[in-house]
């Protein structure tokens, strides 16, 4: 059995600060760059499939001609659908995604413009994180 950690009355676990506003100001802005990445990323596994569907229907055509008994032809048919698919997904992530950086890079200027001058001032008073003090609310 596990005993669980104490918490402090504000419902936090740690009483000294392991990860600060600037922290995550800095992740969201670098999250916000590696989504807008895998955008293009998606975009080019999308342009990957085009060509790869391209010369399996080359492939399918030739198997076709040359008659190669067995299942060949039924699998290189397949493997045509599941290139599409994949495509038609790499293209709908691809869509999509320019929206999630946008979410993410909104939350980090939205956490700067709340937390950051608060922070600003404990930085400057030489402290990690504001004191619990009621004239630190004002």
């Amino acid at each position: 059995m596990t005993i669980p950690a104490p918490r402090t009355a504000h419902g936090t676990q740690y009483a000294d600060a392991e990860l600060t506003i600037y922290d995550v100001i800095e992740a969201d802005a670098d999250m916000g760059e590696e989504i807008t990445q895998g955008a293009a990323e998606a975009k080019q596994a999308a342009a990957d499939c085009e060509d790869l569907a391209e010369q399996l229907e080359t492939l399918h055509t030739k198997v076709l001609a040359l008659k190669v008994p067995g299942i060949l032809a039924t699998a290189v048919a397949k493997l045509i659908e599941k290139t599409a698919q994949v495509k038609a997904r790499a293209e709908a992530i691809a869509e999509k995604i320019p929206a999630a950086a946008e979410a993410i890079t909104t939350a980090g200027d939205n956490a700067a413009a709340r937390h950051k001058p608060l922070a600003d001032a404990v930085r400057d008073a030489g402290h990690t994180a504001p004191a619990e003090r009621d004239y630190h609310n004002e």
